[in-house]
């Protein structure tokens, strides 16, 4: 006998949210089916495969109080904020019906007058062909997962802020997210908000899988969770399970101009070459050891221990190099 279960919270944390995701999915047994709705704030979440510095401007991201993400499924790279709504479809293997998964959604739009349309591998799309909603998928022997998004009212200038890669020469490995016209359902219907969406789709639920135990979010506060959101929130995750990848950038000081050339492994610097013309013939090799096996974004360089032995003039030029290096998280 099947067993249908709904639930939602309103922490906009996406470590959280996705930890709870990876909780409720450990917790699947036979016959069971869970609908999880969340919202995350002011969010990127990267795909499973993806490299995260090719996808988004991560630090710009982060220094402007967002979060970056990412999540165990695969597909491309999304922003979301309050003006999304997120559903989860957690089943057992012999209850995962796609087809099915996908008709709650078709149903709440069509509560507001929105005829929609599954497209390609994980689209949901409006009849003229707009994207309002990504899928992605995975599963192991226990549990089938589909989760995807719902523009209801997105900041859309947030989308190009934060998703437009900046580093064109990066040579990347990694799933490459694609653009799809895209646009917020409430343009299509005003009386439609989060909220009245959440109903929607609780409503629709109960249509097509009959009666549901309601959990209360509750049951998501335990030590479980707890570990996962720290994986989930660590720099290991989001930025070093990042696909290797090769990057190069080159810069005029007044001094003379750099050229560095970095190889990254797990967002770690694992070969580096530095070209420049400057006067001083032993900058770039001491360029090159100083940052060495080093994260990428030098959080872990300490500066003043690592140019101990360097002159007054050397230090000067290997913290406006680094610093500029640095910067280039952020860079526009």
């Amino acid at each position: 006998m099947a067993h249908n279960y709904f639930i939602q919270t309103y922490t906009h944390n996406p470590w959280y949210n996705l930890a709870a995701e990876k909780y409720l999915a450990d917790q699947i047994g036979e016959g069971e089916v869970i609908l999880y709705l969340w919202q995350n704030e002011h969010t990127v979440v990267i795909g499973r495969n993806q490299n995260a510095i090719r996808e988004c401007r991560a630090q710009l991201l982060e220094e402007e109080g967002g979060f970056l993400a990412r999540r165990t499924t695969g597909g491309g790279a999304v922003y979301q904020d309050l003006g999304n709504l997120c559903f989860t479809f957690l089943a057992s293997p012999e209850q995962y019906d796609l087809q099915k998964q996908l008709a709650v959604i078709q149903t709440a739009c069509r509560k507001f007058g929105i005829e929609t349309r599954f497209s390609g591998r994980n689209d949901v799309i409006t009849e003229d062909g707009f994207k309002f909603s990504g899928n992605a998928f995975s599963k192991n022997s226990r549990c089938s997962i589909q989760h995807g998004t719902l523009m209801i009212d997105v900041d859309v200038s947030r989308l190009g802020r934060y998703l437009t890669p900046s580093r064109e020469k990066m040579k990347a490995k990694g799933v490459k997210s694609v653009q799809s016209r895209v646009c917020n359902l409430k343009e299509l219907n005003p009386e439609i908000t989060v909220e009245a969406m959440r109903q929607a789709l609780k409503e629709s639920f109960f249509e097509l899988y009959g009666e549901f135990e309601e959990l209360d979010s509750s049951v998501l506060e335990n030590s479980e969770v707890q570990k996962t959101f720290e994986t989930y929130s660590s720099w290991e995750w989001r930025y070093g399970k990042s696909p290797e990848c090769e990057t190069s950038y080159s810069h005029r000081f007044d001094w003379g101009e750099v050229e560095v050339w970095l190889k990254l492994h797990k967002m770690y610097i694992s070969e580096i070459t530095v070209y420049s013309d400057a006067l001083d013939v032993e900058l770039p090799r001491k360029l090159e050891q100083m940052l060495l096996n080093k994260r990428y974004d030098m959080a872990d360089l300490e500066l003043e221990k690592e140019t101990a032995e360097c002159t007054p003039e050397q230090k000067e030029k290997l913290r406006q190099v680094t610093e500029w290096l640095s910067g280039l998280w952020s860079e526009e």
